[in-house]
């Protein structure tokens, strides 16, 4: 059973979308290729995350902005966005950017 946290700051409405996305989530989405993807990739250095992926897609054409800070200043995110041609590789480059050491997680 799903189980809330009792200190939430969520309105009911927005469970009630988790509750319909968790309902229809075994339904494999439907994606048109050639499409721009977006990943969110999670440092703690700014120009460690900026030259792994200038390392990465050296040769693909992509944009890299900047999207928000830890409270603390600890992490830092971006948003990376790639176009990709197929299935095969949107998981190729989420699977190389996991895999990279300056990288700590990728959404």
């Amino acid at each position: 059973m799903f189980k809330f946290a009792k200190r939430s700051h969520f309105p009911l409405d927005h469970y009630c979308s988790i509750f319909f996305y968790m309902k229809h989530i075994d339904q494999k989405l439907e994606i048109a290729y050639p499409c721009v993807w977006l990943y969110k990739i999670i440092g703690t250095e700014k120009d460690a995350l900026i030259s792994a992926v200038k390392e990465i897609f050296a040769d693909s054409e992509h944009t890299l902005t900047f999207s928000k800070s830890s409270g603390k200043g600890k992490y830092i995110s971006f948003n990376l966005e790639v176009t990709v041609h197929s299935e095969e590789a949107r998981n190729f480059f989420f699977t190389v950017l996991r895999q990279h050491s300056s990288i700590k997680m990728v959404l």
